[in-house]
């Protein structure tokens, strides 16, 4: 069956802090500062299931089965991007530990939790954007409503989705506020304002609980709502889609992706 990639670009309002970790990361881990890959497409698997009535999150082996998007390639590519700045700052949880003991530990219920304190990122307002393999799977960025580990309500104020051919660019260099794979990129700036941070990558082991696959991104540093410029490789390329009030939005993504 032939691809048919659609370019998606949703803005996304937030209700609250928003926190998310590598998987079994340690209480002491930082929280990314916008959702990554596996993340987001985690959101939009609960609204497409969640049309069908199939509100299961784990699958009886214990892993998530948003990985099927993933596996059946419905989903390419996935990044957010800052609409306005975002701050960091601290909560405090009550968190359960027995997955960070030995087995011998895990009959000791009152070891089951502890409190500790958290980072999470403020924000109120981001983009994501998606590769999507079919036209069908577009309807279910409208019905997105949670994100991140604690799974903070959002809402979806709008989604733009266009063939991919017709956002694709012959550009080498871009103004972007979307996070990006390091790899593709030539050189970028501004320095300091935007940093390179080791993310989960969309890859299956990140959902099966298996090894970690991490990748390395441009992102965004907190405060800022600078764009990165960025001047791509052999191994990227520009999409340009126009938001719902007609601005250009530039996105980097990599060439492997929307290649034929």
């Amino acid at each position: 069956m032939a691809r048919e990639l659609y370019a998606v670009l949703a803005e996304i309002s937030t209700y609250g802090t928003i926190s998310t970790y590598t998987p079994l990361a340690s209480i002491s881990a930082e929280t990314y500062l916008l959702p990554p890959p596996t993340t987001i497409v985690g959101a939009l698997y609960y609204a497409y299931k969640r049309a069908s009535n199939d509100l299961k999150e784990l699958k009886d082996a214990g892993y998530s089965p948003a990985a099927e998007l993933v596996d059946e390639k419905r989903v390419l590519y996935a990044a957010a991007g800052i609409a306005k700045p975002v701050t960091v700052s601290k909560t405090i949880e009550k968190l359960y530990q027995h997955i960070y003991m030995r087995k011998q530990h895990w009959s000791r219920q009152q070891m089951a939790y502890t409190i500790g304190v958290r980072p999470v990122a403020i924000v109120d307002k981001l983009y994501i954007f998606l590769i999507v393999n079919g036209e069908d799977l577009v309807k279910y960025c409208h019905a997105i409503t949670r994100l991140g580990r604690k799974e903070s309500l959002v809402s979806v104020d709008s989604v733009v989705s266009v063939p991919v051919e017709r956002a694709l660019t012959n550009e080498r260099f871009c103004e972007t506020s979307f996070y990006f794979p390091h790899k593709i990129a030539r050189e970028y700036s501004p320095k300091g304002l935007w940093v390179e941070v080791d993310m989960p990558a969309l890859h299956r082991d990140n959902y099966l609980k298996k090894s970690i696959v991490l990748e390395r991104y441009v992102t965004p540093a907190p405060y800022s709502d600078v764009k990165a410029t960025v001047h791509l490789n052999e191994n990227g390329v520009v999409l340009n889609i126009k938001s719902v009030d007609g601005k250009a939005v530039e996105v980097p993504v990599p060439k492997e992706v929307v290649a034929t």
